[in-house]
């Protein structure tokens, strides 16, 4: 954090838009993004990849949780802290290529996509999707790609006519296979790794470890980040937050641990306090806030009865279940 609080309603909103709050996974993502690139001789990651001299191949990294669960705020996050992985723009350069795909993308459309955004604009979308992929792993070292992301792959993994999940399989694992060696990186919901395993080989599978998103588990290391996190933001831009009042427990509570949306919500209620020029955040605001995107329940976790009281009927009515 700066030194210097923000001072106007446009400062702090901004401020607060742009904080990353760690939960306690992001030493856990670094160690494995370590086993997918070389080191040096001191033991530094280096950029570049990890290959087998035997066979040309690299390593790959699945990044599975729910959604909601943040797992797109961690990959961002790696990009935007690591010294090594600078995330490539045309014209500007960086050694990662950071890919989101669109929900009804094909593997066709994947590979234009990472030809568009490599700076390759002529006429790919009128050739076959193989061709388009041989391309695409050339512009990797014509631009110096070292690693790919990319987020929500489950998109061209799904089933459906016009889709063929086999030949997106294969094209992960060329992407691997590249005369330039590149470490690749996917990111999804669980049903990513279903859709990989699919495959009856298992060719694919065995060339990616897997990094899978918990959730915040109450009383755990990762809740008391996620409480000091928000308290400390909350301090920042000049509001209180009374201690008694739990209010972090109960947004992890209420949001069942989900990394993601524990954040979001999080952020929403100090950007509610902020814009109405607050010098609090109180419990009757945090429901208000709450109670906008969870119409019609009875009781929510910020009732203004103590916490262990608020906690104890939520579950005892089943919440979360």
């Amino acid at each position: 954090m700066s030194n210097i609080s923000p001072a106007s309603i446009s400062e702090k909103l901004a401020w607060l838009e742009d904080r990353y709050w760690k939960f306690g996974e992001e030493e856990n993502f670094d160690d494995h993004l370590l086993d997918l690139f070389n080191v040096d001789d001191e033991g530094r990651r280096t950029a570049e990849p990890r290959f087998d001299p035997l066979t040309g191949e690299t390593k790959g990294m699945m990044v599975l949780g729910a959604s909601g669960n943040g797992k797109t705020a961690l990959m961002r996050r790696a990009l935007r802290a690591d010294e090594i992985l600078k995330e490539f723009e045309v014209d500007q350069g960086g050694n990662t290529l950071y890919i989101t795909v669109p929900p009804e993308a094909s593997i066709k459309k994947l590979a234009e996509i990472i030809l568009a955004k490599t700076g390759y604009r002529t006429g790919y979308s009128k050739i076959r999707a193989a061709d388009a992929w041989e391309i695409a792993r050339h512009r990797f070292g014509k631009v110096g790609i070292k690693a790919l992301v990319i987020d929500e792959c489950h998109h061209i993994l799904r089933p459906g006519a016009g889709r063929d999940v086999p030949a997106a399989i294969q094209a992960l694992k060329h992407i691997m296979q590249s005369e330039d060696h590149v470490a690749l990186i996917i990111a999804g919901v669980p049903s990513l790794k279903d859709a990989i395993l699919s495959e009856a080989s298992g060719e694919t599978a065995r060339r990616f470890t897997e990094f899978s998103m918990s959730k915040i588990r109450p009383g755990s290391k990762g809740a008391a980040t996620f409480g000091r996190n928000f308290v400390k933001s909350a301090n920042f831009l000049g509001l209180q937050v009374a201690e008694e009042d739990a209010i972090p427990d109960r947004i992890l509570f209420a949001e069942h641990g989900q990394v993601g949306k524990c954040v979001g919500l999080g952020k929403e209620i100090l950007r509610a306090a902020i814009i109405r020029q607050r010098d609090a955040v109180t419990l009757d605001a945090v429901e208000r806030v709450y109670r906008k995107s969870n119409a019609g329940l009875d009781m929510t976790p910020f009732d203004g009865a103590g916490w262990d009281v608020v906690k104890s009927e939520l579950t005892a009515i089943g919440w979360g279940q």
